[in-house]
């Protein structure tokens, strides 16, 4: 099963659903704002891909919140905890393994990634 995190208003999210139906691709839909992830997935996702492409710094969420990657590496990760829609998106799992480019939506990486 697929697992697509994001929040509902997000473009990169919108081209996710879109790609997935457009591909007859099962997937449920996790909305971050109502189902948050937990403080240890979300430090295992920075391990395992980087603050640089989990943290979304070009967002809107970051730039209203006055963020700056100069904080340190604690500071960033209790934000991320707090206002998930920091989150780069999309973040797709798949059978326990997930997905996210420092890029954001990126339909030829995503397709390996799911088949």
């Amino acid at each position: 099963m697929i697992r697509l995190y994001g929040v509902p208003s997000c473009q990169q999210i919108k081209k996710s659903i879109e790609l997935f139906r457009e591909i007859n691709i099962p997937f449920e839909f996790i909305n971050l704002r109502k189902d948050p992830l937990s403080a240890a997935r979300i430090e295992a996702l920075i391990v395992r891909f980087g603050m640089e492409t989990v943290l979304n710094s070009k967002g809107l969420t970051y730039r209203k919140l006055g963020l700056s990657t100069e904080l340190g590496h604690h500071e960033l990760l209790q934000w991320l905890i707090r206002e998930q829609s920091l989150i780069k998106r999309p973040l797709i799992e798949r059978d326990g393994q997930f997905w996210i480019h420092k890029d954001g939506f990126n339909r030829e990486r995503i397709l390996l990634f799911i088949k």
